[in-house]
């Protein structure tokens, strides 16, 4: 497959303070000293290429540095062909990860397209520039007398490609994207009403735990034994009395019920008399049969209804409890409700309300309700009982990372707008109360950027000014580059690769 890349290169304008930016100009040339830099992109690779002016007779060695723009990453596999003035020099392998180094000796002079052809993975990658190819080192010298001074270029950050691949910083560029409006509330992180199964004691008695390590938040298993509940000392709820009393009962009405049964079939009794005691035998066998289920060799036996993890536990060993008493409550974490308080001015934004994303107290991770195959259940039409917040409710799947109970950041959205300039959260940083990015305005040159902000959704920052659409800017590893500003070296000044 074959990707031709249109030739975007950046060149670095005279400017005055930081916050000054660049001017793009396509197919110009950034000069550092005496070599020639080009920043040039296909749709998946970047090409930063540096080479010393072009003379006629003289070897020049191009150092083309190639990094895959889906992972940031440099190349580590491929073939690199450079063509200039029916010259072609080619290299198999990089020499170093992410950097291929071709050396050719320019026969004519004069104007001619530069063009460098990657194959790697399978896929081709075509860029180009013009270049010119001078007479003598002393054109060179007075083609380029007038170039930028390295002084009008401090605004500049160096960061070499090398640095970025080893920190793994990551640039972007900045395309117009959908974006949803964002309103911001706290809330928690609760079960679903069905998801929660109360468990009570099915007779009075002492409960004894089955497992001594049973505690709140304890995960456990449907059909899991709990507790048992020793009854035997209890006068009325006497198991064994029990036990037998209805194993007593059940003996007594299955002999009259084969006794009617013969009868019957001799037309001895009516049917309603055969009826009867076949219905009381049937009777009592579920009673027995229901307590002979429960009881084990030491007591009734509680066992759990569903998989999940103990909510609350409200009992402890040795404790005397009553029939019907609550022992346990289960939750199930499998599907969880979120409810986010929303205060009252906001009310006539709700029915706006479509999704949202929230980051639990717990972790700095944000989550989506779309990711975890949630839903909006509920708009508060009232105001809720606590501090008189109107509550929206959502329901997600847990992935197994969220934990009933907590609290969360809530950002909730409305119908989404689109061809909007949205930056990640960590491509911003902030100082003395005003926000900035780095923009990348060659291969190893950044400069500081203001920038205005609009809203967030907990990801992404809508960008109201600062930045254009197509702009490359930091948007993982903004404080390395932060702390490369801060060293006191001018901007690309005696690096060597």
């Amino acid at each position: 497959m074959l990707k031709n890349g249109i030739a975007v290169i950046f060149i670095t304008a005279l400017f005055t303070g930081c916050n000054s930016g660049p001017s793009e100009i396509e197919g110009a040339e950034v000069h550092e000293e005496d070599r020639a830099q080009f920043t040039l992109f296909t749709a998946d690779t970047e090409f930063f290429i540096e080479h010393p002016h072009l003379v006629k007779g003289e070897e020049a060695e191009f150092l083309i540095h190639v990094t895959h723009l889906d992972t940031y990453q440099p190349c580590l596999t491929g073939t690199l062909t450079l063509q200039v003035g029916g010259l072609t020099v080619r290299s198999s392998e990089p020499d170093r990860p992410g950097i291929f180094i071709l050396s050719l000796i320019p026969e004519e002079e004069g104007e001619f397209d530069v063009k460098y052809t990657l194959q790697s993975g399978g896929v081709t990658s075509v860029v180009s520039h013009f270049a010119e190819i001078h007479h003598s080192l002393d054109e060179v010298e007075e083609a380029h007398s007038g170039e930028l001074t390295e002084e009008a270029r401090l605004g500049e950050v160096f960061f070499s490609k090398e640095m970025s691949w080893e920190n793994n910083m990551v640039v972007a560029q900045v395309l117009p994207q959908p974006f949803s409006p964002v309103l911001r509330a706290s809330g928690e992180i609760m079960a679903v009403p069905g998801e929660k199964k109360n468990l009570a004691a099915n007779s009075r008695g002492m409960v004894v735990f089955a497992d001594r390590n049973l505690v709140q938040g304890s995960r456990v298993e449907k059909g899991q034994h709990l507790f048992t509940i020793i009854a035997s000392a209890v006068g009325s709820d006497n198991l064994e009395l029990l036990y037998q009393e209805y194993l007593n009962r059940l003996n007594k009405s299955r002999s009259e019920f084969q006794r009617h049964e013969i009868l019957f079939e001799g037309h001895v009794i009516p049917e309603r008399q055969y009826m009867e005691s076949r219905t009381t035998y049937i009777s009592d066998s579920i009673r027995f049969y229901n307590l002979a289920g429960k009881a084990g060799k030491d007591g009734m036996e509680v066992h759990a209804p569903a998989a999940g993890f103990i909510h609350h536990l409200n009992v402890s060993e040795g404790q005397y409890v009553e029939t019907g008493q609550l022992l346990v409550t289960i939750s199930s974490d499998r599907k969880l409700l979120l409810r986010a308080d929303i205060p009252q001015q906001h009310y006539s934004e709700l029915k706006q309300i479509v999704t949202a994303n929230f980051r639990p107290a717990f972790t700095e991770r944000i989550y989506s309700v779309d990711e975890l195959n949630g839903r909006l259940l509920a708009r508060g039409s009232s105001v809720a009982e606590n501090d008189h917040y109107i509550p929206v409710y959502f329901e997600v799947e847990n992935d197994g990372s969220l934990l009933e109970g907590a609290f969360a950041e809530f950002y909730l959205m409305g119908v989404r707008k689109e061809n909007q300039l949205l930056v990640p959260e960590s491509a911003i940083f902030e100082e003395q109360g005003n926000h900035f990015i780095y923009l990348q305005v060659g291969g190893e040159n950044y400069i500081k950027k203001a920038i205005t902000l609009g809203q967030s959704d907990g990801m992404k920052v809508e960008v109201v000014s600062g930045i254009h659409p197509g702009d490359r800017i930091v948007i993982q590893g903004t404080m390395l580059v932060k702390s490369a500003s801060m060293v006191f070296a001018e901007s690309g000044h005696g690096h060597s690769h």
